[in-house]
């Protein structure tokens, strides 16, 4: 009866124990892992650099749209039904090339008569200026006759002027970019006939910060660059800004541009040399910056360890940086993997 109760607490203490066993077996397993986790790498695997020497100026880069120095919008001077279209959209003109005619019947005739009564008034002077002279008439009939005459000249004037706007022509050279008219078109003083658009003089307009136009002045040269043509330039110059800033404190930049491939319409990038000549600078790259542009620092490879070394900065153009005091030719600089660094980490070099 005995060994019926004790065989089973002996189970069960064995057990028990088997269990805690494990336990303290599974912990002591823990702790190691987690000193093992707990141990960190000193060798941070890291990419660098040497200062370079390049030419690397200031520059001021800005968007903007091209458009055409001439556009002029064509409108009738005078009323008529069109009987003859010369030019339509998409034609090349030049200057006073006929673009489209007026019937004109009407004004050819009044001229023609007021013509007549001019002759006929020229007369009536002359005879009543012999008659006056002897005093056959009086002074108030021979300047009633002057008055006439000259209201027939103003007349004929305005005909001829009219006659003369019936023929619509192109008062600048370039390209017809729309046409608002065709034959038998009723056109009225004033109705739009023609847009004309001058692509070979072409004109640049970008608006700059209140920063940057101080660094800007007219005549200062610019390359021209456009997604339309990647990896092709072209050339510009400043002619004028805009001497006071616009609501949003910008200021308006005018180019003139050569004009070989560009067209209206297109946008382009302007950049600027403020510099006005490429210098000869130890430079960088701008990742290698660290702590920001107001506290700018660099971490500097020495036996080994890496240091962070305050240093001083210039000018950039995006990918490179100027420093002008605090590294020398010589120094080895990390470009990348600065995350994981501080001051004498020691440093594998991956690029070296």
């Amino acid at each position: 009866m005995k060994s019926k109760i004790v065989t089973p607490i002996i189970v069960t203490v064995s057990i028990v124990g088997l269990i805690a066993w494990k336990l303290v077996d599974n912990k002591q397993t823990i702790d190691r892992n987690a000193e093992l986790s707990l141990t960190v790498n000193t060798v941070v695997p890291v990419m660098v650099e040497k200062p370079q020497y390049i030419d690397l100026s200031e520059k001021i880069s800005v968007n903007g749209r091209i458009d055409s120095e001439n556009e002029v919008a064509v409108y009738s001077k005078t009323q008529g039904i069109v009987i003859r279209k010369h030019k339509k959209a998409g034609d090349v003109v030049s200057r006073r090339t006929v673009i489209a005619q007026l019937e004109n019947n009407v004004i050819r005739e009044n001229l023609r008569l007021s013509e007549l009564d001019l002759a006929k008034a020229k007369k009536d002077v002359e005879r009543f200026q012999n008659l006056a002279s002897i005093g056959a008439v009086t002074v108030r009939e021979l300047e009633d006759a002057q008055i006439t005459l000259r209201s027939i000249e103003s007349r004929i004037t305005d005909l001829q002027d009219q006659l003369c706007n019936t023929t619509i022509t192109s008062p600048a050279s370039g390209v017809i970019n729309k046409d608002y008219f065709e034959e038998g078109t009723l056109l009225s003083v004033g109705s739009s006939v023609i847009d004309i658009v001058d692509n070979k003089a072409l004109r640049m307009y970008a608006n700059v910060t209140e920063k940057e136009v101080l660094k800007l002045k007219t005549g200062m040269e610019a390359v021209i660059t456009t997604d339309v043509y990647p990896g092709s330039t072209f050339t510009g110059r400043i002619e004028a800004i805009s001497p006071k800033s616009n609501d949003q404190y910008y200021y308006s930049v005018e180019l003139v541009l050569n004009h070989q491939g560009l067209r209206p319409g297109m946008f382009a990038t302007a950049i600027f040399n403020v510099d006005g000549n490429n210098r000869n600078t130890p430079v960088v790259s701008r990742e290698a910056i660290v702590g920001g542009m107001k506290d700018p620092q660099v971490f500097v490879i020495r036996d080994s360890k890496a240091y962070k070394v305050a240093v001083q900065v210039g000018i950039s153009d995006g990918e490179y940086i100027e420093i002008t005091d605090g590294i020398s030719p010589d120094d080895v600089v990390v470009k990348s993997g600065q995350i994981n660094l501080i001051d004498g980490t020691e440093v594998s070099i991956l690029n070296l």
